[in-house]
């Protein structure tokens, strides 16, 4: 498949509210029946723990998804929740905001998103919040005409985006409205392989968050299509199927992913090693002995580690990370590829002996 098909091929409707409100029907009384988000390992942050002692009961108990894996660092934040549902993350980042930032929480569910409305005046006054930092709008995340471009520090969404019926449009729309150096956090199933179409474009199975999953890499390709040119990948945990469910994917496997997309101008496709250093000065109140960056990198507090350009634009260029690592370097002098171009590297001599100094580079911050 070349790459511009890729946007069509995960695209099955346009008539997104007519979409939603099917895929609302589809999943049932039940909002747990087909939640696929668990806390393994205790993912769920303890700061996000204790402040959802302070959200109302039947919010919880509405709400589609179990874990409320949220980045850290959102105090002031302007923090976009896609599908927010009955508002249980809503709310949880409502306080993890403060009350000088805000968080918009976009559904387009009238049912669920009256729920969140209901509790809106308790909730704030819950939080001892002079005024709400809470706005609730009707939307669906690939039209988010409602919301101004370059303006959200953080997108979030749990369980939504393997739901959506235009994953291009969806990844465009939170490009848009993240400033630069802003961040898409979200938790999401994946799978090993492309579905087949008569399965995933059937309603009854993406509402079971199955049908809708993406081949990983394919969302690598679409994500860069979208201008986000690193995706990485926090916290992954094989996604449980029942046998019933197992005989609708005989030849896939799929994993439930926390994923990290940035929204830089200094990014590249591959990480390049420009000689930078960083370290991680442990000032996070949950992260106070490491920074996970991702699934293969983890910053011990204070200690000097060489990265790529990717990994140092997240901490140097601009993102909200950068006041918890402190920076060395420069993009004055490039090195080269970071993991070591093997083409070049291993080229034999035009005799063709190979000697000792055309042995790959084992080097690789990521």
């Amino acid at each position: 498949m070349r790459l511009a098909d890729y946007p069509a091929a995960y695209r099955i409707s346009t008539d997104y509210q007519d979409y939603y409100d099917k895929l609302a029907a589809a999943q049932g009384t039940d909002p747990l029946a087909t939640a696929r988000t668990r806390d393994a390992e205790g993912t769920m942050t303890p700061l996000a723990r204790d402040v959802m002692f302070n959200v109302s009961a039947e919010i919880k108990n509405t709400f589609n998804e179990y874990a409320c894996n949220v980045p850290p660092l959102l105090e002031s934040c302007t923090v976009v929740n896609l599908c927010s549902g009955s508002g249980r993350d809503l709310y949880v980042l409502a306080q993890l905001v403060g009350e000088n930032g805000k968080v918009i929480g976009v559904e387009p569910n009238a049912a669920r998103r009256a729920i969140a409305e209901k509790y809106l005046t308790k909730e704030i006054k819950q939080f001892g919040y002079a005024a709400s930092n809470v706005e609730l709008v009707a939307g669906c995340p690939e039209d988010l005409s409602m919301i101004a471009s370059d303006t959200a520090d953080v997108v979030y969404s749990n369980c939504t985006f393997n739901a959506s019926p235009d994953k291009y449009a969806y990844l465009c729309e939170v490009q848009r409205v993240l400033k630069t150096g802003g961040e898409f956090y979200f938790t999401d199933v994946f799978s090993d392989c492309r579905l087949d179409p008569e399965i995933a474009n059937n309603i009854a199975y993406r509402a079971e968050y199955l049908g809708g999953a993406m081949y990983i890499n394919d969302f690598r390709r679409l994500s860069y299509l979208a201008g986000f040119n690193d995706p990485r990948y926090l916290v992954t945990n094989k996604t449980i199927l029942t046998e019933e469910e197992q005989s609708h994917y005989p030849q896939a496997a799929f994993a439930t992913i926390t994923c990290r997309l940035m929204n830089s101008e200094v990014s590249d496709d591959v990480c390049e090693n420009f000689g930078e250093y960083i370290a991680y000065n442990g000032q996070l109140p949950d992260f106070p002995e490491y920074f996970l960056f991702d699934k293969d990198i983890k910053f011990p507090t204070g200690k000097e580690c060489q990265v790529c350009n990717n990994v140092a634009a997240v901490a140097a260029y601009g993102s909200r990370y950068a006041k918890v690592f402190t920076y060395k370097g420069s993009q004055a002098h490039h090195i080269g590829d970071t993991h070591g171009d093997h083409i070049i590297k291993v080229a034999p001599d035009f005799d063709g002996i190979a000697d000792e100094d055309d042995q790959p580079i084992m080097a690789s911050c990521c």
